[in-house]
């Protein structure tokens, strides 16, 4: 497999406008499966009334000084080679920095932007947990998922449960691309850029989120055109897709963005 073969999974209507969805760490190279499965239709759920979801994980075999530029490139061409036109394009976490960055470089191919749980860079506290995740993935140590999972939960309550969750995930396929994406979030920086953004854009933020807080979420807003942003309160990173407004925020934004 090459970086350019993307595993694509498909929701909704196969006659609707197409959607490309770009999934959130630690995604796989292939498509999900059993739990996995049932988690992504639920984050699908709101665009899969609209769209053709397209949903496509991270590239294999991914070179390690690979910038988030050539990265989103490697989608780009997904889309030039899938689609005969511009497409509503939605990322989760750092599937929604690969998608800024793609609509930014090349704003031709994108009809419409959904940015959840993202914005134009990190923040810094995500930034530090991302960082001592890839130190621990490289080592092949297993606290790495604990603490990802962790951080992105932010539950006190809850913490003791998910870290032991955690243990009985898998160990990533093709770590040393896993540890390239996340390295190249880690330098991810469009603020600069996201005035090229011409699609109309949707960006949800968590009020609790502490990889993309709300405020860069906020000021990312500002910097787009066309761009409306909404805060769910109290909600982590990972509570963003589970906020009970978020299939039908995104719905109603793609339907008046047709």
């Amino acid at each position: 497999m090459t970086p350019d073969i993307l595993a694509t999974a498909h929701y909704g209507d196969a006659d609707a406008e197409p959607l490309l969805f770009i999934r959130a760490l630690p995604a796989e190279v292939d498509n999900p499966r059993g739990v996995d499965r049932l988690i992504e239709r639920l984050i699908v759920r709101g665009p899969a009334r609209v769209n053709r979801v397209h949903a496509v994980g991270r590239p294999a075999y991914l070179p390690t000084d690979f910038d988030m530029s050539e990265i989103a490139d490697i989608y780009g061409r997904y889309v030039r080679e899938h689609f005969d036109r511009p497409v509503a394009l939605m990322g989760l976490s750092t599937g929604a920095s690969v998608a800024l960055q793609l609509a930014a470089d090349q704003p031709d191919l994108v009809k419409s932007l959904v940015v959840a749980a993202g914005s134009g860079r990190l923040g810094s506290r995500g930034r530090a947990i991302q960082r001592r995740y890839v130190s621990l993935l490289a080592a092949g140590d297993r606290r790495a998922y604990a603490e990802l999972a962790s951080a992105t939960m932010n539950s006190k309550h809850f913490d003791p449960i998910v870290r032991l969750a955690s243990r009985l995930a898998p160990k990533p396929d093709d770590p040393e691309s896993l540890i390239a994406l996340v390295r190249a979030e880690d330098r991810f920086d469009v603020f600069d850029r996201v005035d090229r953004i011409t699609a109309p854009t949707l960006i949800l933020s968590g009020e609790r989120d502490v990889f993309y807080p709300p405020e860069l979420g906020r000021e990312t807003a500002k910097r787009i055109r066309h761009a409306s942003h909404i805060v769910y309160r109290g909600r982590a990173h990972g509570g963003v897709p589970l906020h009970p407004h978020f299939a039908q925020d995104i719905a109603g934004f793609l339907a008046a963005s047709a």
